[in-house]
């Protein structure tokens, strides 16, 4: 049975290609950061043990989520007119996801995604965006924009970037809940456009990097950065409830009152690939069933690591009575509150 509300995503569809082979060599600097670099000897020949085909992109990937949670899920993107792009329809269809919104154009390909094997799962993406970046001003289903109950706006990449700001302007013009999820190269490229939007948009829910990249925007002659300067910042925009991820640490969270936290749940890697859009997406869903932050915020969590236990971006979302009973069982003591 289907909840009454009306989600529509908007963002890219992709097909994601997960390559498999062993001895995966990688390198690691003696710096600040820790990074871990995968390795690829030039002149080798690597052994490619499996290739897997998903579908997945943000857009795609929260549309699932919102669909098996209950909802009337509905997919606004760009593909092209290729086997790529049959795949995920498919696959969107398999999910009773609506794609009578999705453009499709012959000029260029869908937009594709390799999946590298990393340390401990760690994977590393190589993102053919394609068409996806294409997508213009008059493009935008107004239409579906004024159906729907809620949006889930995902990263716009490139030429696209700019389109956040007339999606949520044409989002206020019908009063319409807007949340959204950038992705680190849009806000690389594009963080201003970000920061117009800030006053159309209700959630925001990004990691610890795009957070620290937006605040740069928000405030070029600030040398340092804490959570609480960001979520000061952001919300006198009018911004009423941010969400910062930070990997296997956890999430924090403010409501312009409160300042939550909540730790990761320790669990078997399979792949990190799609843990943010698991959590992203559960998080909304979840305050639109009327939860609160707090069980919001449990939620998310859950669904996240339900997707790294698994290999895709889809195979491991959650349906709500599995996240209801998952969270029963979830300390609620992990989750910690102070004030802003």
């Amino acid at each position: 049975m289907k909840h009454n509300v009306k989600i529509l995503t908007i963002g890219g569809a992709l097909q994601d290609v997960f390559i498999q082979y062993g001895n995966t060599e990688t390198v690691r600097f003696h710096t600040e950061e820790k990074n871990s670099y995968i390795c690829m000897r030039a002149g080798a020949k690597i052994e490619v043990k499996n290739i897997l085909y998903y579908c997945g992109g943000g857009a795609a990937n929260a549309a699932v989520s919102f669909s098996r949670a209950g909802f009337d899920a509905s997919i606004f993107c760009k593909i092209g007119t290729d086997q790529a792009a049959d795949f995920i329809f498919v696959a969107l269809h398999k999910e009773h996801v609506h794609t009578h919104y999705v453009q499709q154009a012959k000029t260029e390909p869908t937009g594709t995604s390799f999946i590298i094997p990393g340390p401990n799962n760690n994977n590393a993406v190589l993102v053919y965006r394609g068409i996806s970046m294409s997508l213009t001003e008059k493009e935008l289903p107004e239409s579906a924009i004024a159906e729907s109950d809620q949006l889930y706006i995902t990263s716009l990449s490139g030429s696209a970037a700019p389109l956040l700001i007339p999606i949520t302007q044409i989002a206020k013009k019908y009063n319409k809940a807007v949340a959204v999820n950038p992705g680190t190269s849009q806000l690389q490229t594009g963080a201003h456009y970000l920061k117009e939007a800030l006053k159309n948009i209700d959630i925001l829910i990004l990691n610890n990097y795009e957070a620290e990249l937006l605040y740069k925007s928000l405030d070029p002659t600030s040398t340092s950065f804490t959570l609480e300067l960001f979520f000061a910042a952001v919300h006198a925009y009018g911004t009423s409830i941010i969400v910062v991820t930070n990997g296997a640490e956890g999430v924090h969270a403010s409501d312009k009152k409160s300042i939550y936290f909540h730790p990761s749940i320790k669990v078997d890697i399979v792949s990190s690939t799609g843990a943010g859009d698991a959590f992203g997406s559960c998080f909304v869903a979840q305050l639109n069933y009327g939860a609160s932050i707090e069980d919001a915020l449990r939620a998310g969590i859950i669904n996240s690591a339900s997707v790294i236990q698994h290999l895709g971006t889809q195979t491991g979302l959650l349906k709500k009575n599995e996240i209801d009973e998952r969270r029963a069982k979830l300390d609620k003591g992990l989750l910690k509150k102070h004030a802003l």
